[in-house]
């Protein structure tokens, strides 16, 4: 058994440093930029030089807009090229020897800042595991590209390291809470950041206990 096969068996994820090249993530965010660009162009702005901006002046001038354009990302084939990436598929073949994979759910694109909040919306996802949303297999694990930079300013992802062998946990009863744990099981200083650079990708086991950190400075934290 290899070591990255190793790791991931025992603490539930793997980050897997520089499987993309920087270019083709890169030229993702751009494509994501443009989505968002199509609907400025529509309401007559100034085309921001940044995706931040850009998606900061959506959110400003029409939020109803923001809210569509960012929930249609998902179906954008860069996204889906990106998620399937043959080093992705490579990479799962090799080290963690899966040759059968099917895949249960689509692809899912995270964007949060302080500056694009949604009134009355969540902000950032709490404590939870994937499996009762996703459903798969046993063995069916994530795949998490981070689409910037993440550092533990940036609102990283968070994981329980081992909480993968522990199977399913008792979810809060809350109707709006989106698989959320009972807060009894599980301790904050249980939670470790997971660091990563554009190029890198996280693999991380569907029971596997993770969130989104709320802390972050001014910045945009993306990922897939």
């Amino acid at each position: 058994m290899n070591n990255a096969m190793k790791s991931y068996n025992k603490n539930g994820f793997y980050i897997a440093k520089g499987l993309i090249d920087k270019s083709f993530v890169n030229e993702v965010v751009l494509d994501i930029k443009k989505h968002f660009d199509y609907q400025l162009k529509f309401l007559n702005k100034e085309i921001p030089s940044n995706i931040y901006d850009s998606l900061k002046l959506l959110h400003k001038v029409d939020i109803e807009r923001y809210k569509k354009t960012s929930g249609s990302l998902w179906r954008k084939m860069s996204l889906y090229n990106l998620l399937h990436h043959e080093n992705i598929q490579n990479f799962v073949k090799e080290k963690f020897k899966w040759d059968n994979v099917v895949i249960p759910g689509g692809q899912v694109v995270h964007m949060q800042a302080n500056s694009l909040k949604i009134p009355n919306g969540y902000f950032g996802l709490e404590a939870h595991q994937d499996f009762p949303s996703v459903q798969g297999s046993l063995d069916g694990f994530v795949v998490w590209v981070p689409l910037v930079d993440i550092d533990v300013n940036r609102y990283p992802l968070e994981v329980i390291p081992c909480s993968h062998k522990n199977g399913i946990l008792p979810s809060s009863e809350n109707s709006s809470a989106s698989w959320e744990i009972k807060p009894e099981c599980y301790q904050e200083a249980d939670f470790v950041p997971a660091i990563c650079e554009v190029g890198d990708v996280i693999f991380m086991s569907n029971f596997t206990v993770h969130r989104s950190s709320k802390k972050g400075d001014n910045r945009l934290r993306m990922a897939c």
